[in-house]
């Protein structure tokens, strides 16, 4: 249960990333926000899979 509510917590947070990352690709936000999101969503994503490899 408590794995279901960290994915309904994750799941806005990362639509917002890509809105943001996507308008950074764009130009409309500085670059380097895109630069910050990538390094992010890769430490999320190792976390996630390092997180179900140990369930």
């Amino acid at each position: 249960m408590e794995r279901k509510r960290l994915y309904r917590f994750l799941l806005p947070l990362v639509l917002l990333l890509a809105l943001l990352y996507t308008l950074g690709l764009v130009g409309v936000v500085p670059f380097m926000v895109s630069y910050y999101i990538t390094i992010f969503l890769i430490f999320l994503f190792i976390f996630l899979r390092w997180e179900a490899r140990f369930r």
